[in-house]
């Protein structure tokens, strides 16, 4: 989902600490749209791009018979393939200067390997029938940046945030001594994307072009990786059959793989138009959206069982999340009434 699935929680929150310098009118939009009406078709690109990171798994799903590196190979390929462009277009200022400065270059390089590996786990969740576990370590993703936000920036929890922290180690606990395993794709995926987070917030560079940045200082992993395996036996893109044809199942494994780079940015940039326009305490509501149609498609499509030890997780890690947007509402309040 960074994805990433991109899953952005992180991007929520990096929109508003861009340098002001290298996208000015972004985040003249960003600061104004608490204060401009919410309109009916930027809540839907919102949700759009919510929706497109639920229904990864189903994409991922069509290629579970290729192996999850070359899958996480070739996302990261033509993700560079399709961003770069991109970002020499809309934004070709902001992108090469990250290049010149070596602390974004470290900072990015960090974040693209961390990005990278939360990808990998990803697929290797879907297509390993996990997608339940993918769902609720998105869930808990919002407390594991609380609880880092805590650890490495000093900030203080509220009483909310203290119960819904608590709630979720226990949700974690009751899980691993229930069902007699520990969830660890589950938390691997929300500790690494909210340490992610962490250094996304750190270097607060923007959005697209420390994507593409991101991608492009990884991206010669995926090229050997690639390479290599071409020539070896046992690879899905663009593979010969004895005969040396490449069938039409081939051609379509390859087709998709393409794809997953093309399904990495389109999300994102309709968050990038989304979050011009609507208040991020709306897009923060919204985010959920991802992990709950995950959730849905694991229990209904993909016919994975829902124990009573997941039903206990879900809910306490949900009764902790509500508490979270209880008081933020409150506070919303507060603050507009003084």
């Amino acid at each position: 989902m960074v994805a990433s699935h991109w899953k952005c929680r992180s991007i929520a929150y990096n929109s508003q600490v861009m340098n002001k310098e290298e996208c000015p009118d972004l985040n003249q939009k960003i600061d104004s749209a608490a204060a401009q009406p919410i309109q009916v078709r930027s809540v839907l690109i919102g949700l759009s791009s919510y929706a497109l990171w639920g229904i990864m798994p189903l994409f991922w799903k069509l290629l579970e018979h290729v192996d999850a590196l070359e899958i996480l190979a070739h996302r990261l390929l033509w993700s560079v393939v399709f961003l770069v462009p991109i970002c020499l277009i809309t934004c070709r200022k902001s992108f090469l200067a990250l290049f010149r400065q070596r602390r974004a270059v470290l900072i990015l390089l960090g974040t693209g390997l961390l990005v990278t590996f939360n990808w990998g786990v990803f697929i290797y969740a879907v297509i390993t029938d996990h997608v339940l576990q993918t769902s609720m370590g998105y869930y808990i993703n919002p407390l594991m940046s609380i609880a880092i936000g805590m650890l490495l920036f000093k900030e203080k929890l509220s009483l909310a945030q203290k119960i819904a922290l608590g709630l979720a180690t226990i949700a974690v606990l009751y899980f691993t001594f229930d069902y007699g395993s520990f969830p660890w794709l589950s938390v691997t995926l929300a500790v690494s994307f909210a340490i992610y987070g962490a250094l996304k917030k750190k270097g607060g560079y923007p959005a697209l072009p420390a994507l593409a940045v991101e991608t492009t200082l990884v991206g010669p992993l995926a090229v050997i990786y690639v390479v290599i395996t071409f020539f070896l036996p046992g690879h899905a893109f663009l593979a010969v059959d004895t005969s040396g044809v490449i069938s039409s199942a081939v051609l379509f494994a390859s087709f998709l793989l393409i794809c997953g780079g093309v399904l990495t940015f389109v999300p994102l940039l309709l968050f990038a138009e989304a979050v011009n326009t609507i208040p991020l305490s709306l897009m923060g509501f919204m985010q959920y959206l991802s992990p709950t149609i995950s959730l849905l498609l694991g229990v209904f499509v993909f016919q994975e069982a829902f124990t009573h030890a997941h039903a206990v997780c879900f809910a306490l890690v949900w009764t902790g999340l509500a508490l979270i947007m209880i008081e933020g509402f409150i506070k919303q309040k507060r603050a507009k009434a003084s």
